[in-house]
């Protein structure tokens, strides 16, 4: 049967019905790197000879909330999410290492070999065991932060209403640099900070041109202290159904999509971003390397004893392992 290939939550008459409906949500724009990655991986799945797939991707979250689309994967109702790691991390704890601050490679190279280790197969399989098989990382950039102050030092951080993601692990490190954590959804950060119910909030360079937080923060800081990147999940339920043939066509474009991401997502921040941020007035400040071990010092060995605390023997393992890899 021909497949429909739909790119937005717009539904459009088909002229053929496809056996399996594929709805994949996420949530930034169309136009963002991981949306961009998204149309290519649906198109892929599209054209597999092995797949009778109708692929309808939802980005701006537009499927919901990130604890709708976990949920929705969980009990067969969304096949597909693209999120940030911090969201799984209520549903499986030892995803909390991927928001360790001042842990990965800052070298993006290095960082994707990583992601193709047995160390990140092995922490991403232990998601299956909550009815969501995870499939790949993408890389959707390093974390800067936005305020209407430089923050470059630990003295800077201190008194900051921050935004933060559901992870304990980013929870904690904010409470260290001595922020108070304000949960929040990500739809409703470029108000808050709007109006001063927040001062500042993480997120990749490219995310924040994409929310417009430029528009109303006037620095943008290039901590770089960790990654933002996503974890491409599909639901159990829905991946049961998928032959091995499709199985093995659906994951070959999870992991294009995921190249085409990470290319995307450098063209935006030098062509995008920064020159959008310098339009604006928005102010960016880099961190010097003897700020950034400061920092480094105040938070990491910390965060890794309430990672282990947190998971016990099975966290332990997993550090290990992780610690095995980067030292590589």
């Amino acid at each position: 049967m021909k497949k429909l290939l739909l790119t937005t939550a717009l539904l459009i008459p088909s002229l053929a019905q496809a056996e399996i409906i594929m709805k994949a949500g996420f949530l930034t724009p169309i136009q963002s790197p991981r949306g961009q990655g998204a149309e290519l991986m649906a198109q892929m799945i599209h054209d597999s000879a092995n797949c009778d797939i109708a692929v309808q991707l939802y980005p701006s979250s537009q499927l919901g909330g990130t604890t709708d689309l976990i949920e929705g994967m969980q009990i067969g109702s969304v096949e597909m999410s693209i999120l940030p790691a911090a969201f799984m991390v209520g549903f499986q704890p030892l995803v909390g290492i991927l928001d360790f601050p001042f842990y990965f490679p800052t070298d993006k190279e290095s960082l994707l070999a990583f992601y193709d280790s047995a160390a990140m197969r092995t922490l991403l399989d232990t998601t299956e065991e909550k009815g969501v098989k995870s499939l790949a990382m993408w890389h959707t950039g390093y974390k800067t932060w936005t305020a209407n102050k430089p923050v470059v030092t630990l003295a800077d951080y201190k008194g900051l209403a921050a935004r933060v993601m559901p992870s304990e692990i980013i929870k904690e490190q904010d409470r260290l640099l001595g922020m108070q954590a304000v949960d929040m959804p990500f739809s409703e950060t470029y108000t808050a900070l709007a109006n001063g119910a927040i001062d500042t909030q993480e997120n990749p360079i490219d995310t924040n041109f994409f929310m417009k937080f430029h528009e109303v923060q006037d620095y943008v800081t290039l901590s770089y202290h960790g990654t933002l990147d996503q974890i491409v999940s599909v639901s159990s339920i829905f991946w049961s159904q998928l032959s091995p043939e499709c199985q093995a066509d659906v994951q070959a474009a999870v992991d294009a999509g995921g190249r085409l991401t990470a290319e995307k997502t450098d063209a935006v921040i030098a062509n995008l971003a920064l020159p959008a941020f310098k339009a604006s007035g928005t102010e960016v400040v880099e961190v010097p390397d003897t700020a950034r071990a400061e920092i480094a010092a105040a938070l990491l060995p910390e965060i890794k004893a309430y990672y282990v605390k947190q998971n016990g023997e099975a966290g332990q393992t997993v550090l290990d392992a992780f610690d095995a890899e980067i030292a590589k």
